[in-house]
């Protein structure tokens, strides 16, 4: 007969698959941060609401992981009442009156701590310690805002009835079509002085480059004159103005004479008085001076 056997391949295979299971578990457990080679001692804390605490959250004391959450029951007859089961190092010993506080993070997640008081009792294992729930830094700032927020939400509504009154008035579209006329014609100004700034403008400007270079030329011009020599031409003829009206004043020459001697203006005076009463008498009785006949001359 051949020899059966001991081991066969089905049990190979099963006792991989436990040999996966049981590491799978302790993977697991140990990314939890559940140590399961630890002993503890199981303690019961009793909160009204345990926030973002979970299964396996850490549990320390004064800053030292001293275990793990190891579940959260809720008694239903008592909603407010929730039982967190925690195991702490067995070498540690928790005094009578000590409390458990749950922190929450601000970037989520909790943790529990333990609070020791300076009694001398131990609490034994199995027992239930009182917790608190500290809300953190956000938590703290939300109990302060929401008061204020509560206050100014009354406010906040008012303001925008307010605001749907103002926005709901003809007179505010009258106005926005206003606005909107005045941008119409504001930018037709603009497309004016745009035509302007690009056709006039320049010509105006080359314009009043050319009138600069006549002044420039005047002024070269100007620049080359003898002052000096027109100065002293100047004072020759004021010279000899003075000197010809002292002359007249004087009598000197025929208009010095005309001016200063009053003979000519009375025999002209005479003269045109004696032609004046020559040519009235020629008027009066013409045949005394002029003789016309047809027929000859009369004796």
């Amino acid at each position: 007969m051949a020899k059966k056997k001991l081991f066969t391949r089905e049990f190979f295979i099963g006792a991989i698959g436990i040999t996966a299971l049981l590491v799978i578990y302790f993977l697991i457990n140990f990314f939890k941060g559940i140590d399961l080679f630890k002993v503890g001692e199981t303690y019961y804390v009793r909160f009204s609401d345990v926030s973002q605490l979970v299964g396996s959250s850490p549990v320390y004391l004064n800053g030292y992981k001293a275990g793990n959450v190891r579940s959260i029951n809720c008694d239903f007859n008592q909603i407010d009442n929730i039982i967190v089961e925690i195991e702490i190092d067995k070498r540690i010993k928790i005094p009578k009156g000590s409390t458990a506080r749950i922190t929450t993070h601000m970037l989520g997640g909790a943790d529990l701590g333990i609070i020791l008081s300076n009694s001398n009792e131990i609490l034994a294992p199995g027992d239930t310690i009182t917790g608190t729930l500290d809300k953190g830094i956000a938590g703290e700032a939300a109990d302060k805002i929401m008061p204020a927020f509560n206050s100014i939400m009354p406010k906040i509504d008012s303001v925008l009835t307010s605001l749907n009154t103002i926005l709901a008035n003809p007179a505010l579209t009258a106005s926005i079509n206003n606005v909107e006329q005045m941008s119409g014609e504001l930018a037709t100004a603009t497309a004016s002085l745009n035509a302007l700034l690009s056709n006039d403008v320049p010509q105006i400007t080359g314009r009043m480059i050319e009138i600069e270079d006549d002044m420039l030329a005047v002024s070269s011009q100007l620049s080359e004159v003898d002052y000096k020599q027109l100065i002293t031409s100047i004072e020759s003829t004021l010279g000899n103005i003075q000197q010809l009206t002292t002359a007249l004043n004087n009598g000197e020459g025929t208009m010095g004479l005309l001016l200063k001697d009053s003979t000519l203006y009375n025999n002209l005076n005479g003269t045109c008085k004696a032609a004046t009463e020559l040519l009235q008498n020629l008027r009066e009785d013409p045949k005394r001076y002029v003789h016309f006949s047809v027929f000859g001359r009369k004796k």
